[in-house]
């Protein structure tokens, strides 16, 4: 059994480099940095074996850059179905033995696609609101005119590994064989509500996402959709949209390979 971490940058090199997350995160791991700009500086990092770095087909969404690093992961590095692949934001913090605590319960649970317990801050006293129940057209409109969201789990009311509906995709843990059964990331979507989807995907075919609540890590998120009139308002706004539609079985992720 292998693991797999999928990090995409959009100029996060001087971030990455500064939060050394990269550091943390040895031994067994296998990490592929895939740059969306042709910007990023990874000389120092790549030095170290295990790490590998994807420097070409820019400008891509979330989705697509996923799906080409799971792919490289695929044919290059070998990587099986029984292995683990984990989607990874570039602001994440976690520890590497945490996160192997994670591929450890996934493995004795037969869990197939995880998610894990993440804070706003380094003393993680700010939850994140990482997981959240299926979205509703009035829940998407109410978040985007500054609601509170209604959709959001209460994570202090889970103590043990718990099926919940989705999960962010700031951390996103998979079975290798699941990821690719689920044709991967929907590339039609850009940026944004990929996570909400693969997870509803997942559900529909029988399988759930599985939080685990003492698996922690920090994420230093940074929200840019909520600006009204900007690109990622608009992104945004769009992949609601197809979400919504989907659930009526209308729209089909695109092939993985």
């Amino acid at each position: 059994m292998a693991v797999f971490v999928s990090i995409i940058s959009h100029n996060h090199a001087d971030l990455i480099n500064e939060l050394s997350c990269l550091h943390k995160l040895s031994g067994d791991l296998n990490i592929v940095i895939k740059s969306n700009t042709p910007y990023d500086q990874f000389d120092d990092i790549i030095n170290k074996s295990n790490v590998y770095w994807l420097n070409q087909n820019y400008n891509c969404g979330f989705g697509r850059n996923n799906n080409i690093v799971y792919n490289f992961c695929s044919s290059v590095l070998n990587m099986t179905a029984d292995d683990y692949f984990i989607v990874y934001n570039p602001d994440i913090i976690i520890e590497n033995e945490v996160l192997i605590r994670l591929i450890e319960f996934m493995q004795s649970d037969k869990t197939d696609i995880a998610a894990i317990n993440l804070y706003k801050d380094t003393a993680m006293n700010i939850s994140d609101e990482s997981v959240r129940h299926f979205p509703t057209l009035s829940q998407f409109v109410g978040s985007f005119l500054g609601f509170p969201n209604t959709s959001t789990i209460d994570k202090d009311s889970i103590t043990q590994p718990t099926p919940v509906d989705w999960a962010a995709g700031s951390f996103l843990a998979f079975r290798s064989g699941h990821y690719n059964n689920l044709k991967g990331f929907d590339e039609n979507y850009f940026m944004y509500c990929e996570d909400i989807d693969i997870c509803f995907r997942s559900k529909q075919s029988g399988v759930s996402v599985v939080f685990y609540p003492t698996i922690k890590a920090i994420h230093l998120a940074q929200h840019e959709n909520r600006k009204v009139f900007s690109k990622h308002f608009a992104w945004h706004l769009k992949s609601a949209l197809r979400f919504l539609i989907s659930k009526t079985g209308i729209t089909k992720p695109r092939s993985l390979l």
